[in-house]
């Protein structure tokens, strides 16, 4: 207010004839209204700029609640400088958060995009839209993924899992038993082998292995029992058919092992051995026209063996093809792996 005097006294003292001394009085006079009136303007002015100033500034950031984030979403971001594309996808329906299977399937969600969505409310400002085609869930992916739900798998499957568990079985005792031969304990080999044959009758080796025992122990007839059962279980393995034709042409019975070893010809694993013995069973009974054929079978596939060629030489000469012979007694020579009875009957066959 010293301005406001200082201004009066100044425009007093230049009005003329006027004396200086009721210039106090005036001031008191004007300053008293100009007082009053600017207080009352204060009173007005304050509240309303009060309520604008609290309508227009937006609320302090420390003022609104937010729920601490949990611990264990900061601990499992492992790269958390990683940037995060944003995510384009349109936010699920409500419905669809709350169906169980959404929930479990969002545990598996990396918790890096977990925290990106929980960092807002889905239903704030988003109008959720549904999706074309909703999930299905079969009934095997429910009852699998069911807790408590004990899953019972069919009996095929069921009887797949024991013969596995049995077939393990069978192939060490099958490599025990080898152990044990190796160490010259035939007996308990023989008694294993017949064990796992009992539990597993399939096994081709073990069968094998046991009649091969058997054989070597005089206990023919026990073989050829253990090979007949294998042909009847087994009748693709031409490996039964040649074992237990041998057998049969070791006791004299050669029309017996002729008649096994042809019926094993259409089996598997057919040698060039499984041939030529087939052979040589034919020209035993002068089959000849037989047992060229099966020379010649063997000699296909193993083309070194002076002794096959030799009796294929016999059986064209039996034949009266002497020219055919007298080739096959060169080849025969050519080996080079004859004894030497052989190698000199094939050259007297040639001086003829």
């Amino acid at each position: 207010m010293s301005i406001i005097n200082q201004t009066l006294r100044a425009l007093d003292a230049r009005q003329p004839g006027r004396a200086a001394t009721p210039a106090p009085h005036r001031l008191r006079t004007l300053a008293k209204p100009r007082r009053a009136g600017l207080w009352i303007l204060l009173a007005i002015l304050l509240p309303a700029a009060g309520l604008t100033v609290w309508f227009i500034s937006p609320p302090a950031a420390g003022n609104l609640t937010q729920p601490p984030r949990p611990a264990s979403r900061q601990a499992a971001l492992p790269h958390a400088a990683t940037p995060v594309p944003p995510n384009t996808q349109p936010a699920p329906p409500r419905a669809l958060l709350a169906s169980p299977a959404v929930k479990e399937a969002a545990v598996a969600v990396p918790a890096m995009a977990a925290t990106r969505r929980g960092a807002a409310d889905p239903d704030a400002g988003v109008t959720p839209q549904a999706p074309a085609r909703p999930p299905r869930l079969s009934a095997a992916s429910v009852t699998a993924s069911s807790p408590g739900s004990a899953i019972t798998p069919p009996p095929a499957i069921r009887k797949e899992v024991n013969q596995a568990i049995d077939g393990d079985k069978a192939e060490e005792g099958y490599r025990k038993a080898l152990s044990l031969i190796q160490t010259h304990q035939e007996g308990q080999a023989r008694a294993l082998l017949g064990a796992v044959l009992e539990t597993s009758p399939g096994h081709v080796a073990a069968r094998e292995a046991l009649a091969a025992l058997l054989s070597e122990a005089g206990q023919n007839q026990e073989a050829e029992k253990v090979l007949r059962i294998g042909r009847a279980t087994n009748p693709g393995h031409a490996g039964f058919a040649f074992s237990l034709g041998r057998l049969q042409a070791a006791r004299g019975d050669t029309e017996g092992a002729v008649a096994t070893l042809q019926g094993g010809m259409e089996g598997r694993s057919v040698s060039a051995e499984y041939h030529a013995t087939l052979a040589a069973l034919r020209v035993r009974l002068k089959q000849y026209p037989d047992a060229v054929r099966q020379y010649e079978q063997a000699l296909k596939l193993q083309s070194d063996q002076g002794l096959w060629w030799m009796g294929l030489g016999l059986s064209l000469e039996a034949q009266g093809r002497n020219d055919e012979a007298r080739s096959t007694f060169r080849r025969a020579l050519m080996t080079g792996n004859l004894t030497d009875k052989l190698a000199e009957f094939a050259r007297a066959k040639l001086a003829e």
